[in-house]
């Protein structure tokens, strides 16, 4: 996949999948641990389909053959138990989310929902909304996907459709994002979308809400209708997008945003996005932990049947006591014949009674059993076993006997369930080790950089910034690295970074040095300061390479990472607030921390901090969540002490909430 589904690629999808409304599914397979088959036969047309499913990637049609495994996964065997054979009764968006609900008959409705977005689950559930199975086991604090519990759907996103033109133009008004973001977000159109939009109305996805006209608004907003209607009516002509002979992504029409590209137009959009299925079939051996934990997922499907067993008699018992007492002296007549009989050692006569008895169904004289078909207090039929040697209140409460039994164990299962649960979480959190290990394993090496032993940062015109991490680094990005274009930046406190602001760009481009680069030069010496612990305000200066110098004054000490700086310093004060974010350089993504706006400039997903003395262990964790990246990684880009996440841009809604979402 080249990108992810926006929410509107699966309106398009989804209005398209209607025409597998009424098909039945026939065959389930996991293929690998994220990807899901459905077979499917249409009654009608006697026509086989296939539902694709990439966990948190992708959903389409397809008519690829795929390699099936030929032991189906304990995932696959719970979704064949309650969705073989069943009919498909209806496939929709939920709201205007990423998540797609297929809803099935089989006796009762199941639906499988399927959520596109983060980390992604693929979720069965029953008609009460209880969760049946997940793929993934999830818990975030407004929300938990395990089994039995009920599915929360994650908080509703903007619908674009219902937006009116007021509204519109207040959330344009009120954003302090640049225009793609606000649309992207505000709007929830993706940034595929919203730089399509900002194209058509010949308006550079950069600019700032204020900087925009009415006239500029009223054309965006032309725009955005334009798309939205298109897509609801299905006028589109679905085409996918050919760069260097490669398909690189898959679109309801031609895109003026799209530079450098050829189209080819394709028949059905559902269909069109099974270009980018790449199957991998793995070869190598499963892990001793995942068998495991696919022989747990066995064991407590085995549990829960039990349980569910258990009740059934245990509620059979306890209704057939009840049916007993109440034919009570019909069955007690019954009995008394029955003891005279077998007191008499007659035999024939007793065979005869019981067979002539219209309460009795059948009854066997070697275990001395008699079964007798008597309706309920509703007038439902119920056949019910009793021992002819015993009188009828010894047979009642025989019944209720059992059903208490049937009640202990059924409690005895309950706890060897949760006993399971506990090691499945165990087995689950070294699987996840297992698996991070793994992908480190296989992760191509990251493109270093020489700047990337230092802080560093791309000013918003595009020169790099470099900054001492230490004393020795201070000391060696001058000697090394100040040319005579260059500015020397610095905090003016103790313990601030020595900052150069390079005229040039990261790949050696000569670029001139304007009055922001430089504020924002003397911004990143700022907030890597000691200052960043003690104000919200901090002073730092710049110079010109020949006033730094390492020759100290006679009778003069410099220390290590320290310099003299003889002439006029250019003072300018600095708000102590930065950034830090994800962007690709070279096609390698790397994470940065600096100056706010120069962060905005070139990050699609940033926080923004403050000073404060909240714990720094937990925002290294959240912020390791959110990138997706190492805690060492994170913590080469923080400041000097505790922070505080004041906004956060380009994540999920949830990652907003909660932890993720």
């Amino acid at each position: 996949m080249k990108r992810q589904l926006a929410a509107l690629d699966i309106y398009t999808i989804v209005s398209e999948m209607q025409e597998i409304q009424g098909c039945f599914i026939d065959k389930i397979y996991q293929l690998s641990r994220d990807e899901l088959l459905l077979r499917l036969r249409n009654p009608l047309t006697k026509k086989r389909e296939q539902i694709y499913i990439k966990n948190g990637e992708l959903l389409c049609l397809s008519d690829k053959q795929l390699v099936t495994p030929l032991k189906p996964t304990a995932f696959a065997m719970t979704l064949r138990k309650y969705l073989s054979n069943a009919r498909i009764i209806s496939v929709t968006q939920h709201e205007f989310d990423r998540i797609i609900r297929i809803q099935c008959s089989k006796n009762q409705i199941f639906t499988l929902i399927i959520e596109l977005f983060s980390d992604g689950n693929i979720i069965l559930i029953n008609e009460e909304n209880t969760i049946i199975l997940p793929l993934i086991h999830q818990e975030w604090a407004h929300r938990i996907i395990k089994p039995r519990h009920e599915y929360v759907p994650p908080p509703s996103q903007k619908n674009p459709f219902n937006i009116e033109k007021e509204e519109f133009i207040r959330l344009i008004h009120d954003s302090t994002s640049d225009i793609v973001r606000t649309l992207a977000i505000s709007l929830n159109l993706s940034g595929l979308y919203a730089e399509e939009i900002c194209a058509r109305a010949q308006i550079t996805k950069h600019t700032k809400p204020l900087d925009l006209t009415e006239k500029d608004i009223e054309g965006l907003y032309v725009e955005m209708k334009q798309i939205l209607g298109n897509i609801k009516e299905h006028k589109i002509q679905p085409v996918l997008v050919i760069k260097n002979d490669e398909p690189l992504s898959l679109l309801p029409f031609e895109f003026h945003s799209f530079t450098d590209v050829s189209y080819e137009p394709i028949d059905s959009i559902a269909r069109g996005w099974d270009t980018f299925i790449v199957q991998t079939v793995h070869t190598k051996q499963v892990s001793k932990t995942q068998k495991q934990m696919e022989k747990l997922h066995r064991q407590l499907l085995q549990q829960q049947q039990a349980i569910q067993d258990l009740e059934e008699k245990m509620i059979r018992k306890q209704h057939h006591g009840e049916i007993l007492y109440l034919h009570f002296q019909q069955i007690d007549q019954l009995l008394q014949e029955t003891h005279h009989y077998l007191d008499l050692k007659d035999k024939k006569d007793l065979l005869t009674f019981l067979s002539e008895h219209r309460l009795v169904e059948s009854f066997d004289l070697s275990t001395q059993t008699i079964h007798l078909r008597l309706p309920d207090v509703k007038g439902l039929q119920e056949t019910i076993i009793i021992d002819m040697r015993k009188s009828i209140s010894e047979n009642a409460e025989k019944a209720y006997e059992d059903s208490k039994k049937f009640k202990q164990k059924r409690e005895g299962a309950k706890k060897a369930i949760q006993h399971t649960n506990q090691i499945i979480e165990t087995v689950q959190k070294q699987l996840k080790k297992d698996q991070e290990i793994q992908k480190q394993e296989h992760q191509q090496p990251e493109r270093m950089y020489w700047f990337e032993k230092y802080r560093w940062f791309l000013s918003t015109d595009g020169n790099l910034v470099i900054g001492g991490r230490d004393a020795k680094s201070n000391d060696l990005i001058v000697k090394k690295h100040l040319e005579t274009m260059d500015r020397y930046a610095h905090a003016d406190i103790q313990g601030a970074p020595s900052c150069i602001i390079k005229h040039k760009t990261y790949d050696d481009k000569p670029i001139d040095i304007t009055e922001q680069a430089v504020l924002q030069g003397c911004i990143f010496s700022a907030v890597y300061s000691k200052a960043w612990k003690q104000f919200s305000e901090a002073q730092a200066y710049w110079v010109l390479p020949e006033q730094v110098s390492k020759t100290p004054r006679s009778g003069e000490f410099i220390p290590k990472g320290s310099f003299i700086i003889r002439g006029q310093r250019n003072y300018c004060k600095c708000k102590l607030e930065m950034g830090i974010g994800a962007f690709s350089l070279d096609g390698t993504e790397k994470i940065i921390g600096g100056p706010v706006e120069a962060i905005q400039q070139w990050c699609d997903r940033y926080v923004i901090l403050r000073p404060s003395n909240d714990d720094r262990k937990q925002l290294t964790q959240r912020l390791s969540t959110l990138f997706k990246r190492s805690v060492d990684d994170i913590n080469k880009v923080l400041p000097p002490g505790g922070c505080l996440i004041i906004s956060l841009v380009g994540f999920q809604t949830s990652d907003q909430i909660g932890e993720t979402k």
